[in-house]
């Protein structure tokens, strides 16, 4: 009985984490870029849109909760791991999980989705990652990550998630 209430109570530290607990996500909003489009969480500001990336914060934590879409050379993280072209899409989101923070990120779950792209989640350095690659041809992708200082976000990361629509090239 107290092993149970010892993992109980990790596992419950472990989700909240440091930093700001995450706010209700407010309405969602899209922004567009060249080739895709995003739900964002109304809360969120746009920091800037370019012509082929997005990048997003939160006022209640402007440094550490951060969310951003944008292009993915999938070839060069395979290759920047050690890896050979082509590898499937997950083999991409494993080489980007051991780049990230120096190698020291811990990727938690990978998942793949039916329209052929990505999802994955993980911690680094003391924070929450979360993060969808949907690639569009060859070794091009598109990618959004939302990072947070504990698990408290994943409603807001749901939304950028969930809200990605890639205007894939002729």
């Amino acid at each position: 009985m107290l092993g149970r209430l010892l993992v109980v109570v990790l596992a419950l530290a472990s989700a909240c984490g440091s930093g700001p607990q995450a706010p209700a996500a407010a309405a969602p909003r899209v922004v567009c870029a060249e080739n895709f489009c995003v739900a964002h969480p109304g809360d969120w500001e746009v920091v800037e849109v370019g012509e082929d990336f997005a990048v997003f914060r939160h006022p209640a934590a402007l440094e550490e909760v951060v969310a951003s879409v944008g292009q993915v050379d999938m070839e060069g993280l395979v290759t920047a791991t050690g890896g050979t072209w082509p590898r499937t899409t997950d083999d991409v989101v494993r080489a980007l999980w051991d780049l990230l923070d120096d190698g020291n990120a811990d990727l938690g779950s990978l998942r793949l989705l039916s329209d052929g792209s990505v999802r994955s989640f993980g911690t680094f350095g003391g924070g929450r990652m979360w993060h969808r690659l949907v690639p569009v041809g060859g070794e091009r992708g598109v990618g959004v990550e939302v990072r947070a200082p504990n698990s408290s976000w994943e409603a807001h990361a749901d939304v950028f998630l969930d809200g990605l629509e890639v205007v894939r090239s002729p």
